[in-house]
């Protein structure tokens, strides 16, 4: 080789690694996005492992144990972990790639679970003062054309349940362009209704919170979400819980509630 191609070649190699480099754009402390969506997967699939052996998870540590060992499966820590979804939640371009990734992946592997038609669930047989009781796809997306724009959850009462129970649910609500609608209801052995409807218009965590009447009893929760996208629109919602907690004076509130007896609707008092 003579001399002008010893000194073309350093130039070719280095300008073949700034090629290769600028594919991925993510800094070296956050996990790649392939490697990202792959923990992702994992971590949905513990959630669900809990969500159907809830007995066997009932204390936060048995939770983490599981969650520690995924996250040892994919060689990585709590601490990696929590920086690179804070770094990808400011990056939201790289967040909907990655979670078209895990969506597409788990889409794969499971079908919706539907146990009752119209989104009803089995009863909520959870024990405990507070539980995440949602047993459905802590995901969903909505785009524009899509058959379905809503999410809907239905439970029936069951002996763990208790007046004044308080239903917080919470997602995380992300490149959303339309208002999402989020509402949750309640009916009464007496006949009556309750329900308490919020829209949602900024991206981010997001929760609606619902306070069972102390003074009826209940016989179903339920709730829906529902957006309606705008051409060219997807917008994600994820992370989704329904946390169940049990009454408490200090925090009580039903100000927002409104109200159906008699087929009149009021405010709660």
């Amino acid at each position: 080789m003579n001399m002008r191609g010893l000194l073309v070649l350093p130039v070719v190699y280095a300008a073949a690694s700034l090629m290769f480099s600028s594919c991925d754009r993510t800094p070296d402390y956050v996990i790649k996005p392939d490697d990202m969506a792959s923990l992702l997967v994992d971590i949905h699939k513990g959630e669900g492992v809990v969500d159907l052996n809830s007995s066997a998870y009932r204390n936060d540590s048995a939770r983490k144990v599981l969650k520690q060992s995924i996250y040892m499966r994919h060689g990585v820590t709590a601490e990696q972990v929590d920086t690179s979804l804070e770094w990808y939640g400011h990056n939201i371009e790289k967040y909907i790639e990655v979670y078209d990734k895990v969506i597409e992946q788990l889409e794969k592997e499971l079908k919706d679970a539907d146990v009752a038609a119209a989104g009803e669930k089995v009863q909520l047989a959870a024990i405990g003062d507070s539980v995440d009781a949602w047993n459905d796809t802590r995901y969903r997306r909505f785009a524009y054309g899509s058959p379905a724009d809503n999410l809907k959850f239905s439970f029936r009462r069951d002996e763990n349940w208790e007046e004044g129970d308080v239903y917080t649910w919470r997602m995380f609500v992300s490149n959303r362009q339309s208002p999402l609608r989020v509402t949750i209801g309640a009916d009464y052995n007496d006949g009556t209704t309750d329900y308490i409807t919020t829209t949602i218009t900024s991206d981010g965590w997001n929760e609606v919170e619902f306070p069972a009447d102390t003074a009826r009893t209940l016989r179903y929760v339920y709730g829906m979400m529902e957006l309606n996208p705008k051409r060219g629109e997807i917008a994600y919602v994820d992370s989704i819980t329904l946390v169940r907690t049990r009454f408490s004076p200090d925090s009580y509130k039903r100000g927002l509630v409104k109200h159906y007896s008699n087929g009149k609707k009021e405010s709660e008092d």
